[in-house]
């Protein structure tokens, strides 16, 4: 008789379960609140305020200027808010320039925790 050779295969399977929680619906984004926002000149500065109701997170602002009030760049960054200021306050100051457009226009970009952007309305300096 002959001999046989058994050969015998060993497959072996990893099963993992997974587990998972419903999706959370997304948060609706929410809007800030400009509830003041000014800018007037003194000496050779112009000072730009502005408060919100504080009710939307804030990353950062970026104070924006125009020429023309159609295409504006960032002028500066304003952290917030300040918690040695009572509620959301905020100031930073524009150089009048010699030679430069009398009259600028002025808006703020409000960035908030997740990066999401929101633009105010645009103002010029009081007279």
């Amino acid at each position: 008789m002959g001999s046989f050779k058994k050969t015998v295969f060993l497959l072996l399977v990893s099963g993992f379960i997974s587990w998972s929680t419903p999706a959370q619906p997304a948060l609706p984004e929410q809007k800030i609140t400009i509830t003041n926002f000014t800018v007037y000149e003194k000496g050779t500065k112009r000072l730009i305020n502005w408060a919100t109701d504080g009710k939307v997170t804030t990353n950062y602002w970026q104070v924006q200027k125009s020429d023309d009030g159609s295409h504006f760049s960032t002028i500066a960054l304003v952290l917030g808010p300040d918690p040695g200021e009572p509620g959301d306050r905020y100031q930073t100051v524009d150089k009048i320039t010699v030679g430069a457009f009398a009259r600028p226009y002025y808006r703020l970009c409000h960035i908030d925790q997740n990066g999401n952007e929101q633009l105010s309305e645009i103002i010029q300096p009081a007279k």
